[in-house]
């Protein structure tokens, strides 16, 4: 390059061109702590300096990258960044372009979870006010979980065996993988739109950090915190912790646990009403007893206290008091007995063999009740209970309505 004199430009365009061309610096993987963070611009680039004891790089991340990041740099993060060096020749100086950046130590995802909880607190996601009460006789029971997992047959046994009255409406989803998000999300926003839907469940299985990430999805936060419909979230075992968990309206430990949460148990219904029955019969007994023993009262007290005429006059009154004291224990007794049919019926609800007595019959195979026809196939064997016994029949036919 020796003869003529050389612009500016020019000799900056050769340095730029030196750079680019050694295959040493085409892709370089640097570590080092971020300096003079200045941000995201409007552009969406990023523009710091990478340092350590005893030199400092400048760098740039563009927009294109800097979309991809999990985290938010900051000023004192150590980090593993790889890209290219190059130079810029309106200034002369060569920087470092940032293909892709992690932070050095813990993971990305570590630290990208524990950026988007902090910011989801803050802006109330997580608020204890906003969440929404279990009811506690639920007609029907929204599930978002995989058709194929353990979790819905644990839900399905669970909900069976404690109210049976309650009815199950599945959303088949992904529970893991990128491509479980949207199908989550779409669950929750789905059952939200089905009639008489009481309560939702969104769970899985246990697993690891990476198999529970898309419970940690700011998108599936944001669907349960505006669910209409009061979630409970039961992701993994009892020590997994999502932010689904945060969100939701209740966490459960596992999924059968959750179930347990959403519907009450059928025999501690019918303990509780026993009692109730019998507070009433005490109830009533004692007001009549105590009445009579006023009137008893009254009548041994006359005699003494007034002469014969006053006397009957007194009672003739008390007789009229006495009639109107029996008309009200009658339409009090005529009350409590009406309460107490009607809690004899809501008692008989509950039980399985008087639906059978209706000429309503339960089927089941292998000792699971049969739900739907999916439950079954041609061919199968199943048993069929009607009120005085049971029946073995065999599939021949299977038609949905």
């Amino acid at each position: 390059m020796s003869g003529s004199p050389l612009t500016v430009s020019q000799v900056n365009t050769y340095i730029k061109t030196l750079l680019e061309g050694d295959n040493n610096l085409k892709n370089i993987f640097v570590v080092g702590e971020i300096s003079d963070f200045k941000g995201a611009y409007s552009s969406g680039h990023l523009y710091f300096s990478l340092k350590d004891e005893n030199a400092s790089i400048s760098a740039v991340m563009f927009s294109s990258a800097a979309s991809r990041l999990k985290f938010k740099p900051s000023n004192g993060m150590k980090v593993i960044v790889s890209g290219r060096v190059s130079s810029y020749p309106l200034r002369g100086t060569y920087q470092l372009y940032v293909n892709s950046m992690q932070p050095d130590g813990i993971g990305a995802m570590t630290v990208a979870l524990e950026q988007l909880k902090k910011r989801l607190s803050e802006e109330g996601f997580f608020d204890e006010s906003h969440k929404q009460s279990i009811p506690t006789f639920p007609k029907k029971i929204g599930v978002v979980t995989s058709r194929t997992g353990a979790v819905i047959q644990d839900i399905k046994n669970v909900v069976s065996r404690r109210f049976p009255l309650a009815e199950i409406v599945l959303y088949p989803s992904l529970v893991q993988g990128e491509q479980a998000v949207p199908q989550l999300v779409n669950g929750i926003k789905t059952l939200n739109n089905i009639e008489n839907i009481d309560v939702i469940i969104i769970g899985r299985g246990g697993g690891s950090f990476e198999d529970l990430s898309c419970f940690n999805s700011e998108q599936l936060v944001k669907a349960i915190y505006y669910s209409k419909v009061p979630v409970i979230s039961a992701v993994g075992h009892e020590t997994d912790y999502t932010i689904c968990d945060m969100a939701a309206d209740l966490r459960a430990p596992t999924p059968s646990a959750a179930a347990e949460c959403a519907v009450p148990d059928r025999n501690e219904l019918m303990l509780r009403l026993d009692e109730v029955f019998e507070e009433i019969q005490n109830s009533v007994a004692r007001k009549i007893s105590q009445e009579k023993n006023d009137i008893d009262q009254i009548s041994d007290l006359l005699p003494n206290l007034c002469s014969s005429s006053y006397l009957e006059k007194e009672r003739l009154y008390v007789a009229s008091v006495k009639s109107s004291i029996d008309f009200l224990m009658k339409n009090r007794l005529q009350t409590s007995q009406t309460e107490i049919k009607l809690l004899a019926e809501k008692i008989n609800a509950l039980n399985p063999i008087s639906l059978l007595q209706n000429g309503y019959s339960v089927s089941s195979m292998n000792d699971r009740i049969i739900n739907t026809v999916d439950d079954v196939e041609i061919g199968d064997s199943i048993s069929v209970r009607v009120t005085d016994g049971t029946m073995r029949c065999r599939v021949e036919d299977i038609r949905r309505v």
